[in-house]
């Protein structure tokens, strides 16, 4: 059945617009939740938009992973609605601010033009604000179960600082999570995502296999700087060239594969004080995402999910 609506959804994609409507069937249900094939349709309007490198995917691809973020989106919100009456922030400055980090990544000078671009592509202004807020909920989830957790080590940290050398590096990096429950699942499962990123990008392989919340994101985590990160993850980082991708590297919520897109030396003339709160906050962040994962993997878990 599922194939069946996956022929229809890619043949309107060919012949939309020459009046042929696309009918709406039901994919997934997800406890009370659905999926149809009109949101899958919509899904992968908006994730071609904001992904331009989509554009080289074929529509089965796309397909998959629109379900992909649809079933992350609608899990998030499932567990977010039972903590909340409704999807409305008491931060608006936040939610606006990413608002225009989304519209900014796409060369767009303003939110009038933003929404201009969304109404002639077809994709619903309101509905991509309220994704916005299902992960501003969730991440609140996040951090009031686990931030009593997070654990910090501030001398380790600050003898990191102390020993950093004169002149260090920043590497810029992309991420894909994934969990797999035995050694061999744990290779299966690498094989098929290095053989989706050589195929696809490691952008499209990210938004289609991630749990991590960067796989909107095509997995990118921007520019770290070495003394952010743990020496069994710096050795892997520093013995790949660029463009190339570590080995699964285990991490509290599971594994994760990383890409190394650039590197940069630099010297390293900076405030102790500074540099250490930074330090803290990064730990404190990527412990969270950890505990992320491992929370989104525990409520998809309990969800009754089921193909139609």
């Amino acid at each position: 059945m599922i194939k069946h609506i996956k022929i229809i959804i890619l043949l309107y994609f060919l012949i939309s617009g020459k009046g042929f409507a696309l009918e709406n069937n039901i994919i997934l249900k997800i406890n009370n939740d659905i999926i149809t094939s009109i949101d899958i349709f919509n899904e992968i309007k908006k994730i071609r938009f904001f992904n331009n490198n989509l554009a080289e995917i074929d529509n089965e691809e796309i397909y998959d992973i629109a379900l992909q973020s649809l079933l992350r989106n609608r899990v998030k919100k499932i567990e977010v609605l039972k903590n909340v009456k409704s999807l409305e922030v008491q931060n608006e400055d936040y939610l606006n601010l990413l608002i225009q980090n989304a519209y900014k990544r796409l060369n767009i000078d303003n939110l009038v033009n933003f929404k201009k671009e969304l109404s002639n592509r077809g994709i619903n202004y309101e509905e991509f604000k309220n994704e916005l807020k299902v992960d501003i909920f969730w991440n609140e989830i996040i951090y009031s179960k686990f931030n009593n957790n997070v654990v910090i080590d501030e001398e380790k940290l600050k003898t990191q600082l102390e020993n950093t050398k004169k002149n260090n590096f920043e590497f810029n990096l992309s991420e894909i999570a994934y969990q797999a429950e035995n050694i061999n699942e744990v290779e299966d499962e690498y094989k098929n995502i290095k053989n989706d990123i050589e195929k696809l990008g490691f952008e499209n392989a990210a938004l289609k296999h991630s749990l991590s919340n960067t796989a909107s994101n095509g997995g990118n985590l921007g520019w770290i700087n070495e003394k952010t990160i743990n020496d069994e993850i710096l050795n892997q980082i520093k013995s790949i060239p660029v463009n190339s991708i570590t080995k699964p590297i285990k991490i509290a919520s599971g594994f994760v594969i990383l890409k190394k897109n650039n590197e940069r030396e630099f010297k390293n003339e900076f405030n102790f004080e500074e540099e250490l709160k930074k330090l803290i906050n990064y730990e404190k962040d990527q412990q969270l995402k950890n505990f992320s994962n491992l929370y989104f993997n525990k409520v998809k878990k309990n969800l009754k999910i089921n193909a139609l």
